[in-house]
């Protein structure tokens, strides 16, 4: 190609046709910079669809870790439901007026859900690369400020949720060092245990009570942080999802 327009060029020289020949130039000036247009047009279409791959590859990680979460948090809720459930029928019975120290001990010796809880393992390592490549930056906003959103309540959720559970684990530590409330957990065979059963004769009533009191009130508060924080999560998700899936089509 390159040597068809140099013959033009050189046969229009040696004619003597100068004004064609400058006519030619421009035309063949004007195709250079046609071709350099299209060059950089095609090259801009390739980036384009580099973003858009990019974008759509993004979004679909973060798309698969909120799934995992709701199911996740889906898993979590029956048993924080079934605790939450459990603990408003202590602390009335707990509390009612005709309660006395036996009835304390049995709450404690034999119905105390013991058991706590911890956050589920989210999934955040697509969000964390996001933001630790810049990759976060290609979102679009509508995207970007609730998913950071989602994270940022999401962590915290966890934090608070840490917090009460290093309370309730202090208090139900000390608790079981003069109370064995954590042999039932072990053998079905234990109100028939030595054991299990000697820490609960001759209990001291002003030592007994404030520590159930506190032992009360601490399991109510980790699992109403629990339940607020899966709720508040599953949410966030269900909200996040309708936002992601027209770039996933």
């Amino acid at each position: 190609m390159i040597k068809f327009f140099r013959h033009i060029r050189q046969s229009l020289i040696m004619k003597n046709q100068s004004g064609k020949y400058f006519k030619y130039a421009i035309g063949e000036i004007l195709l250079v910079v046609i071709g350099i247009l299209i060059a950089l047009q095609i090259n801009n279409w390739n980036e384009e669809r580099k973003e858009n791959i990019k974008l759509k590859t993004a979004i679909q990680s973060v798309y698969i870790d909120l799934i995992s979460d709701s199911l996740l948090i889906n898993k979590e809720l029956p048993l924080v439901y079934e605790r939450n459930a459990i603990i408003p029928n202590l602390l009335r019975r707990s509390y009612a007026t005709e309660a006395n120290l036996d009835t304390l001990v049995k709450i404690m010796k034999n119905e105390f859900p013991i058991r706590w809880y911890s956050s589920p393992a989210y999934n955040t390592n697509t969000f964390s690369n996001l933001k630790s490549t810049g990759a976060f930056d290609i979102l679009p906003a509508k995207i970007k400020n609730p998913l950071s959103n989602y994270y940022t309540v999401m962590a915290s959720n966890q934090d608070l949720v840490e917090k009460t559970l290093d309370q309730y684990r202090i208090h139900l530590d000390d608790f079981v060092k003069q109370y064995n409330i954590i042999g039932r957990l072990y053998d079905e065979n234990y109100n028939n245990s030595y054991l299990y059963n000697h820490t609960w004769t001759n209990i001291d009533s002003k030592d007994f009570t404030p520590r159930v009191a506190v032992m009360l009130a601490a399991y109510n508060v980790l699992y109403r942080a629990a339940k607020s924080e899966l709720e508040s999560n599953q949410q966030n998700i269900r909200e996040m999802l309708p936002l992601l899936q027209p770039y996933l089509d």
